[in-house]
């Protein structure tokens, strides 16, 4: 997987001051999802807990349309704020079912999420606006983070 600071992840064009999540905010998210986070996933909580990446567009493994990641969700003691990935896991997983690991939207109000029940933990999206469809997008979430780049409509 990449160098996470490559992604330049921010909030509000600044660096993201939130705390890396405790180790008992990790363990409490997993004994109430029942989800062991992945190590590089929660890797990138630990380098920037939330926030939206520079390198926010990615095209899928298989092709077709470009995706941006707008936001990132955070992990903190904080279950009900937006953005939280406790928040996320309580309302997607209830489409998506147990397995589905929310880890980012769209600006469109779609989301990314690790797909836990894959052997390689492939991340996919979900889109609302078409009877919540999913997507491939990547492999496992270090093929997504390396997929990630400068979206080239915005060059």
């Amino acid at each position: 997987m990449r160098d996470l600071t490559e992604l330049n992840i921010n909030e509000g064009g600044r660096p993201v001051k939130r705390p890396p999540p405790s180790s008992g905010q990790v363990a409490d998210f997993e004994r109430h999802s029942a989800i062991i986070l992945p190590p590089s996933y929660l890797a990138l909580l630990r380098h920037a807990n939330g926030g939206h990446p520079e390198l926010d567009s990615m095209e899928p493994a298989n092709g077709g349309s470009r995706w941006a990641v707008n936001t990132f969700f955070h992990l903190s003691d904080d279950k009900t704020e937006s953005g939280s990935l406790w928040r996320a896991a309580e309302t997607w997983q209830q489409i998506l079912g147990k397995a589905a690991l929310p880890i980012a939207n769209d600006g469109g109000g779609n989301v990314f999420f690790i797909d836990t029940a894959s052997n390689s933990g492939a991340v996919k999206v979900c889109i609302h606006d078409d009877n919540f469809a999913v997507r491939d997008l990547a492999a496992s979430f270090e093929d997504f983070i390396d997929r990630l780049s400068i979206d080239p409509d915005f060059i």
